[in-house]
């Protein structure tokens, strides 16, 4: 019986004692692991550090489209302005005409003909500054860090194209240190927008207001769900807007068309 029994003890304290070891290599793969991670974390802050952004492209197209998406979002509250001069005050809001007619029972005239293009020059007014810190910014990082900098005049187009906005950059940047040389031309960024698509239904909803006096949006809505528009009858105005149910982005503007005296 007592030899069982040691025989048991022996068994239990071997099988304890490779299950502790197990556990051991365990944590030091672990740690292991832990380093590896540690290591390319630094080493990369290091980068980052050293040589700003790591790639001076993809500083400069993360920062420009960070500087241009607040005036997207402008010029969509704005229907197609950034800042309306002629427009409809609602609830603490600008409506901007997009569509217009100061005698009664007459169709609407259409403002913006070339809604596209007004946005697009819009939105490059709007972000100019902000581009030009982009690069400034780096450059200065650069010239910090004993790079040598030579570049020409910041040249840039917005153009709406379908689901994005356009931000196409032309600029030659020549980096240089000691034997290290790096050159730029251009830097294409694109935002993910449904500007362009909503751009088109209000162009779409003027076109009927100025020939029909109306716009059969939940008509439009039903050929097209990704839609949902809103209209508000006020002050001799009808108010819209557009929202694209997918991203929540909304268009709005204002239109007086055949509108009625007082009292009719």
């Amino acid at each position: 019986m007592d030899v069982k029994i040691k025989i048991l003890l022996t068994k239990r304290i071997f099988s304890n004692s490779k299950l502790s070891q197990v556990t051991i290599f365990i944590i030091l793969a672990i740690l292991i692991v832990i380093g590896i991670i540690a290591f390319f974390v630094l080493r990369s802050g290091f980068l980052k550090e050293e040589y700003p952004k790591s790639n001076p492209q993809r500083f400069i197209e993360k920062c420009v489209a960070d500087a241009v998406e607040p005036s997207v979002r402008a010029v969509m509250a704005g229907g197609g302005r950034i800042e309306p001069s002629f427009f409809k005050m609602y609830r603490g809001e600008k409506y901007n005409y997009l569509c217009y007619q100061k005698n009664y029972y007459l169709t609407c005239v259409n403002q913006y003909p070339q809604l596209k293009k007004i946005i697009e020059e819009e939105i490059k007014q709007d972000c100019e500054k902000r581009i030009e810190k982009c690069f400034n910014d780096l450059r200065i990082d650069l010239e910090n860090k004993g790079f040598m900098i030579s570049e020409s005049d910041l040249n840039y187009s917005i153009e709406l194209v379908p689901q994005k906005v356009l931000i196409k950059i032309n600029k030659k940047m020549d980096i240089s240190k000691g034997d290290k040389k790096q050159s730029f031309k251009k830097f294409n960024v694109a935002i993910l927008s449904p500007l362009y698509e909503l751009s088109n239904v209000a162009r779409e909803i003027v076109n009927h207001e100025s020939q029909y006096c109306n716009f059969e949006y939940n008509g439009f809505m039903l050929f097209y769900p990704q839609y949902d528009i809103k209209r508000i009858s006020y002050d001799e105005s009808r108010l819209y807007r557009i929202i694209d149910r997918r991203s929540g982005a909304e268009f709005k503007f204002a239109v007086r068309s055949c509108a009625l005296p007082p009292g009719l």
